[in-house]
């Protein structure tokens, strides 16, 4: 299920070009991919609309450990794969996740 919603994400016509980043820390290496690493993602994209700084893949994973899988994150893939704007409670969440740590 998890590996359709990435799918919809990363439908594009050349593949060195999309609308996912890749700066966000891969889940399963050595390094523990914890909310500071958001909090840390977040303070390197200040200057990105909200929708470029979620646009990650392995950004959404984490996402998608604490929201709804069948809701919340294909939202959020959509809202990535056509580049569009953040429902407001999405990003208050998100936010207040990443300022959590």
């Amino acid at each position: 299920m998890r590996m359709v919603v990435m799918e919809k994400c990363m439908e594009v016509d050349d593949v060195s070009v999309g609308p996912l980043s890749s700066s966000f820390p891969i889940e399963n290496r050595n390094i523990l991919v914890s909310m500071k690493a958001l909090k840390d993602h977040f303070n390197r994209t200040k200057s990105f609309s909200f929708v470029k700084r979620i646009s990650d893949f392995h950004l959404l994973l984490l996402l998608a450990k604490f929201l709804d899988i069948n809701t919340d994150v294909p939202a959020l893939a959509e809202c990535m794969h056509t580049q569009s704007a953040v429902p407001e409670g999405y990003q208050l969440l998100i936010e207040s996740m990443a300022s959590a740590s």
